[in-house]
């Protein structure tokens, strides 16, 4: 009955995650996050026990628990654990016993995320599948009464409980006899589902069963009490076993990001993390104000353009002041303005308006004669230069 309670809640509680719109994250990719996840988080969880021993007929008891989980990788985690509750069960056949064991353990547990294997790119993913395992210790007393007059008739470390030459095949009984608290090793296997309700809150459901090394969990061992040496069959059960299934709550704790150079951009995000700079530019500072972070300007210390990658260009032709020939006037040459595209800077240009060579002050010579055109007389006629450009005969 409290097995079936437990399922119920966690599956309205499904339905509840389920109606939720996709999950929220705790940064969107254009703002920088004033929180990250931290490395670790904490679980509560509460559930039902189960017993698999001598006296296995069932009666679940409560258990409860907390534990502390450190996130290696996305994948991998590792936990410290801490449970305490009861187990219970009877057998009216030849044991005619019930028994209650009150015990607490603690867990570290290696944990891998199986789903993450496959689909760990997916920011809006919901379900976590966990497979974990690991070794603890659990500390206990365990008494069995008689079912019809309920007297106490074994405890854990009792001289009926099982504490016999047969008995330390399956491991030394830790304590003297006569006691009731004792404490052994366990080896806890799991699988938890958990789904995300935020970043930071998840909810589970988790089966784990624990192999202790012992058979006094249930302060019965074998089927002849007062010398079960002699039996062939000494045991139903060579060492007791026990298992949980829980409701778990997983709250992923937040913290500050680091931000080496204190200007609000976390080290994750920031593209100068030695140096403040400003959101707008991911970390980087932008030292002239010109609207050009340091590490993208040629010219950190000198307002200018865009165009001229942070450095100035007063005329605006493309060519930086310090290597602009002109930087009063826009131009192409150096800077400098050559209206007929000659190579000739208009200030040195005899025709600035008509493309010609150099070597004659930028004029041309259409007839290639070696006469400029605005000396020669026949310019489109090769001449000499003492017939003034003309043929010979035609002066």
């Amino acid at each position: 009955m409290m097995l079936r309670r437990y399922l119920f809640v966690f599956y309205l509680l499904l339905i509840a995650v389920s109606a939720q719109a996709q999950v929220p994250s705790i940064a969107s990719e254009n703002n920088f996050p004033s929180r990250e996840l931290s490395p670790y988080s904490v679980v509560v969880r509460g559930g039902a026990t189960q017993f698999f021993g001598e006296l296995n007929t069932q009666q679940m008891k409560f258990l409860g628990g907390v534990g502390l989980i450190r996130h290696i990788t996305p994948t991998l985690n590792m936990s410290l654990d801490f449970t305490t509750g009861q187990l219970g069960g009877k057998k009216e056949a030849f044991f005619n016993s019930y028994f209650v064991n009150k015990f607490s353990s603690v867990e570290l547990l290696a944990g891998l995320d199986l789903i993450d294997q496959f689909d760990r790119f997916d920011r809006t993913r919901r379900l976590n599948l966990t497979a974990y395992t690991g070794i603890g210790i659990m500390y206990f007393s365990s008494n069995a009464y008689d079912l019809t007059t309920n007297e106490r008739v074994r405890f854990t470390n009792g001289p009926n409980s099982g504490r016999n030459p047969i008995f330390a095949r399956w491991g030394s009984p830790q304590g003297n006899v006569g006691v009731s608290k004792t404490h052994e090793r366990t080896v806890p296997l799991g699988l938890m589902l958990g789904v995300r309700l935020s970043q930071t809150w998840m909810l589970g459901v988790d089966y784990r069963l624990y192999l202790a090394r012992t058979d006094k969990l249930d302060a019965t061992s074998g089927r002849r009490l007062i010398n079960p040496e002699e039996s062939n069959s000494y045991s139903d059960t060579p060492n007791d076993k026990y298992s949980f299934l829980s409701v778990s709550i997983t709250h992923r704790f937040t913290r500050l990001p680091k931000d080496s150079d204190g200007d609000g951009v976390p080290d994750s995000r920031d593209r100068c993390p030695d140096s403040p700079g400003t959101a707008e530019f991911y970390g980087c500072p932008d030292s002239d104000g010109d609207g050009i972070p340091d590490n993208a300007d040629r010219c950190p210390t000198e307002p200018g353009s865009a165009a001229a990658r942070g450095c100035p260009d007063a005329d605006g032709d493309g060519i930086i002041d310090r290597y602009d020939e002109c930087p009063d006037v826009a131009g192409k040459l150096k800077g400098c303005p050559d209206r007929d595209g000659d190579g000739v800077r208009d200030e040195y240009d005899g025709c600035p308006d008509v493309k010609g060579l150099l070597r004659f002050g930028g004029c041309p010579d259409t007839d290639g004669d070696g006469i400029p055109d605005h000396v020669d007389k026949c310019p489109n006629q090769p001449g000499k230069y003492e017939d003034k450009g003309c043929p010979v005969g035609e002066k």
